[in-house]
């Protein structure tokens, strides 16, 4: 019973293989032979592309990393204290989403012990004196969150996947490509075909 439904299975597959790779088919046509050689190709491209993305996203974690130990170094946090009010109610942007911080005025202490003043983001509602958390940089100015170590690793790994997915997307799409121009001949052809048999039918 198993052999029978593993003979079974196995037929389809088979058949979609012999039609995916017609090879030496006598019945397949110059088109056949074409959609395969560029299915085939566009598996060896998907199955190359691998080693290729994962160099590129090894390529960039090392850059980042790289960045990671320079910006644990050149950035720390801070305590800014604001020097007024945050607006009472949230606000609303022109694609209708609503934003959770504005910039308000404050002031906070950079790595030499001297006051910086500028706009941070804070929640609405907060009041002058609220301490907010913010990053700095060795001197003592406004910067971005340094990069993590977790970071990195999503970076490079998306990279990589984007680098695959592009390729794979572009040799798949020349492959449908390739299929339908075919499948549309194949089409035109058996139309002229049939109507050359039906006058044939005709006449007699």
């Amino acid at each position: 019973m198993l052999a029978e439904v593993d003979t079974m299975g196995s037929k389809p597959l088979s058949r979609v293989v012999r039609q995916a790779f017609p090879g030496r088919n006598e019945l397949a046509t110059a088109g056949d032979r074409l959609e395969g050689a560029v299915l085939a190709a566009a598996l060896v491209i998907a199955l190359l592309a691998v080693p290729v993305a994962g160099a590129v996203g090894s390529e960039l974690h090392a850059r980042q990393q790289t960045r990671v130990a320079v910006d644990q170094q050149t950035r720390q946090r801070a305590d800014a204290v604001l020097a007024e009010n945050a607006p009472p109610a949230a606000h609303v942007d022109d694609r209708g989403t609503v934003l959770e911080a504005v910039p308000v005025r404050a002031r906070w202490l950079g790595p030499d012990g001297q006051e910086r003043q500028g706009e941070v983001q804070a929640h609405y509602g907060a009041t002058a004196g609220t301490t907010v958390p913010i990053w700095i940089d060795r001197h003592g100015g406004l910067t971005a969150p340094p990069l993590s170590a977790e970071g990195a690793v999503i970076t490079a790994i998306g990279a990589a996947l984007l680098v695959w997915g592009a390729a794979t997307a572009a040799v798949a799409l020349l492959y449908l490509v390739t299929r339908f121009v075919h499948t549309r001949l194949r089409r035109r052809r058996w139309e002229l075909e049939w109507r050359q048999v039906s006058r044939e039918w005709t006449a007699r």
